[in-house]
């Protein structure tokens, strides 16, 4: 600084003046004066009672050189003396007189700073105890300066120039001081480094600094928030680490520039860890995950995997966690740590239950196991026996969702159903004609054929203690192979081989009058000639699209379904989704010539459900169902419509071609979901194909004739609640009103 180089200057010319003289004077002196008086001169602000009291020398005492030299010293040192004279030292009576002779430094008359863009004047001023009014001192600035420089340190700035008061100047005539500051350096490039995936041209417009700026840790700061917004906001991905600053080999400070490098790491994941699992194999858990080792930390894989954790229904509760990596000198790299909590995943159950009703089951019991990972290895079993009065069932499910451990075998799943199932109703019959026909006794002679019919009209009459019995059964099994397209979507096949019976049939003597089912007819045509001219079914309708199988006989229902549709993880949950959707596009075709099949028929359908959050907390679902066939297709396989789909009827509506839609509005009661509250509107138009005539499946009235659609509709509100006890995660129960009145219906899960 030019102030403090003048000062010391004149300092130096003032000892070396000084000390010649007095050296000569003592050598030729033979003993030493006493000093008689000793005064300064030159002090107009400074109090001459301060500057004595630095100096040594005291009338009375033998006058010593040195003394004198270290009292110049001292004076100096006060830091008010733009220059000490050399003093004045004259023989007096009795001994030396001594003059210390000053010249005081100017009183400040203003200060003022120059350079300055980050920190105020003020903020400046008032880190200063120098201040207008006082004379100018060195000390007192030296002072100053470090805590400038302090408080630059502190907000940022340090470590980038010597001082960052590059200059002062002060006028001797008028006391203005002046500091030239110097904040810090001028950026002039900004190089991006480290491993930052995105290229520096996408970064560096996100950044504060610009080239032209002055380089602070605050801008930094400010520009390692800014690329971990940017990150997570653009990408989803974590910065793992974000570092640098002043390039030390660009520091230029003649011109006050330098480049400025930042080092941007991603988060990776260094190690997954799982924790929590005591009866699911690690494996089983991996092959879920998707995100692995070496690959970014992005928040949307991560929600993925967690919802494919959670759709596997191995776990009460799934977190995820990221944690510091196995090396602390690599903050970038982290371990991402998955905690589970196991719940139940096999049930056993025996009970029984009653329906009743021409279409009930009567009195039943069940028995039945299942587990849905299998001694841990996610593979699922179930095993299930119903017996009853009217109904009887036996299905041996099993599911491998993974066939193998290597990726390419893991693409597979593989799902084998064995079934035997059977069930007898009773249907009441109506008089043929516009009169009731009793039987007559039999009196050495057989009775004579009643004509009798299964359809209600204006011209008919009920035939009390008569009733017809439908028997059907079906014994086969099924071999699902899938194949994974991708996470999100599912290709699969399906053959399946059944031995189906029908046969509805009437006591002796009614009989089924023309194109009713007819036993005393013997065996129905071929199902492959259903047509108008013998339409006969044990469905209870007669159409051309519903194959005449009324026979008692087996018939062989041979079909293939090939299946497209999304995995559970497009849904944030499988089972209550509040965001997401699903879709599966399914197509069965059977066939009498290369899959030997009784049948010739396709069945298409596609199933749509799409989830959206709505208020604060609700879930809007919307689903559609369109469905269709073509040929001749037997009757298990209509498409049949419960109050679990139409919930304000509780008759079941049968299609060979339908389009049902749905809307629900679901609002949780309780924070945890565990409680809600729907409300809901259901629409079906549907049809049986070729019915001659179309019976109404809910007033069981002829309503029709062929290709008739009929449209059927209700709304309501009902409750879901989980029972965990018990494994349910939904229990639903419905109050709709229909065309016909109001229902209220049971089931297990949501609606769709």
């Amino acid at each position: 600084m030019t102030f403090d180089l003048r000062r010391a200057v004149l300092a130096l010319v003032v000892v070396l003046t000084f000390v010649s003289p007095l050296a000569a004077f003592s050598a030729s002196a033979p003993a030493a004066p006493k000093i008689v008086s000793v005064d300064i001169t030159g002090n107009a602000h400074v109090p001459t009672a301060a500057i004595m009291q630095v100096v040594q020398a005291r009338p009375g005492e033998p006058y010593d050189p040195r003394i004198v030299q270290q009292d110049l010293a001292n004076i100096n040192a006060l830091g008010y003396f733009a220059d000490v004279a050399p003093p004045l030292v004259r023989a007096r009576p009795g001994g030396v007189a001594i003059t210390y002779r000053v010249i005081e430094n100017p009183v400040i008359s203003k200060i003022s700073f120059t350079g300055n863009q980050k920190v105020p004047n003020d903020t400046l001023l008032a880190l200063m105890d120098l201040s207008v009014g006082q004379v100018f001192n060195s000390n007192t600035f030296r002072q100053d300066v470090l805590k400038i420089n302090n408080y630059y340190e502190r907000i940022g700035y340090g470590g980038q120039v010597p001082s960052h008061v590059k200059d002062i100047n002060l006028d001797p005539k008028t006391g203005a001081l002046t500091l030239a500051i110097q904040e810090g350096l001028v950026v002039k490039n900004i190089i991006i480094g480290g491993d930052p995936v995105l290229p520096p041209t996408i970064l560096i417009p996100q950044l504060t600094l610009k080239p032209g700026m002055v380089y602070s840790d605050e801008i930094r700061q400010k520009d390692a928030d800014a690329l971990r917004k940017f990150y997570e906001d653009k990408f989803k991905v974590e910065l793992g680490n974000f570092e640098g600053g002043i390039d030390p080999a660009s520091i230029d400070q003649k011109a006050g520039t330098a480049d400025v490098k930042y080092n941007v790491y991603v988060a990776r994941v260094a190690a997954v860890q799982i924790t929590g699992n005591t009866r699911t194999k690690d494996q089983v858990i991996r092959r879920e995950l998707r995100v692995r080792p070496g690959m970014v930390v992005n928040t949307d894989w991560i929600k993925s995997d967690y919802e494919r954790l959670q759709a596997t229904g191995y776990f009460s509760k799934v977190n995820p966690d990221i944690k510091e990596g196995p090396d602390p000198k690599k903050p970038q790299d982290v371990t991402l740590v998955w905690e589970v909590s196991e719940q139940r995943t096999a049930s056993a159950n025996v009970g029984f239950g009653y329906s009743g009703g021409i279409t009930g089951q009567g009195l039943y019991g069940t028995l039945g196991y299942q587990d849905t990972n299998l001694h841990g290895t996610g593979n699922s079993a179930s095993v299930q026996f119903q017996r009853g009065a009217r109904t009887y069932l036996g299905q041996i499910g099993l599911t491998i969702p993974y066939l193998g451990n290597t990726p390419k075998s893991q693409r597979y799943s593989l799902t084998v159903n064995l079934f035997d199932n059977g069930s007898t109703y009773y249907y009441p019959v109506y008089s043929a004609t516009s009169s009731i026909i009793q039987p007559a006794p039999i009196v050495g002679a057989t009775q004579a054929p009643i004509p009798v019919t299964l359809y209600p009209s204006t011209t008919s009459s009920l035939i009390g203690g008569v009733v017809s019995t439908s028997y059907s059964s079906s014994l086969g099994g099924s071999v699902t192979l899938g194949r994974r397209l991708s996470d999100y979507v599912i290709a699969s096949i399906t053959p399946t081989l059944e031995k189906v019976k029908y046969d509805t049939s009437v006591p002796s003597p009614y009989y089924f009058q023309g194109s009713q089912p007819n036993v005393l007819a013997g065996p129905t045509p071929n199902p492959l000639n259903s047509n108008i001219s013998n339409i006969n079914g044990s469905f209870g309708i007669a159409a051309t699209s519903i194959a005449n199988v009324n026979t008692g006989l087996p018939y062989q229902l041979n079909y293939i379904t090939f299946g497209l549709g999304t995995s559970p993880i497009t849904m944030d949950d499988p089972y209550n989704p509040r965001r997401g959707w699903r879709a599966n596009l399914s197509e069965s075709v059977s066939s009498n010539g290369l899959l030997k099949s009784s049948f010739q028929y396709t069945a298409t359908q596609l199933d749509v459900a799409r989830f959206f959050p709505v208020l604060k907390s609700a879930t809007l679902g919307i689903h559609l169902l369109p469905e269709t066939t073509t040929g001749v297709i037997p009757p298990s396989q209509l498409y049949t419509f419960s109050d679990q789909q139409m919930r304000g009827y509780n008759t079941v509506f049968y299609a060979t071609d339908a389009a049902l839609g749905q809307i629900e509005l679901r609002q949780p009661l309780t924070a945890d979901r565990k409680l809600t509250i729907a409300f809901f509107a259901d629409g079906l138009d549907y049809r049986i194909r070729g019915a001659y005539p179309l019976l109404d499946p809910y007033t069981n009235r002829i309503t029709g004739y062929p290709g008739n659609w009929a449209q059927v509709g209700d709304a309501g509100a009902g409750l879901r609640f989980d029972i965990p006890q018990l494994g349910l995660r939904t229990v639903r129960i419905d109050f709709a009103r229909g065309a016909n009145g109001t229902h209220m219906s049971f089931g297990i899960g949501q609606s769709f």
